[in-house]
């Protein structure tokens, strides 16, 4: 079980990195064989079935979406 210091702590560290748009940081937070599924990667990635599986191919489909959305910024 996460305790709360942990949680807040990694919650701020994944913001951080996402706001940074540092690829290397936004992933060390996922596994090497984790899987995305979104209707975006259909037409960002031409991926038809909207799932990406494995870090490397979600690398290259952020790298490819953060391109197009430059400003992104979470609060």
């Amino acid at each position: 079980m996460l305790d709360k210091t942990f949680a807040v702590h990694f919650a701020t560290d994944w913001v951080d990195c996402w706001n940074s748009l540092d690829l290397d940081c936004i992933l060390s937070h996922y596994t090497d064989d984790f899987e995305m599924t979104s209707p975006i990667i259909i037409r960002v990635a031409g991926e038809p079935s909207g799932t990406l599986k494995g870090k490397e191919n979600v690398r290259a489909y952020w790298a490819k979406a953060l391109q197009l959305v430059p400003d992104l910024l979470l609060t």
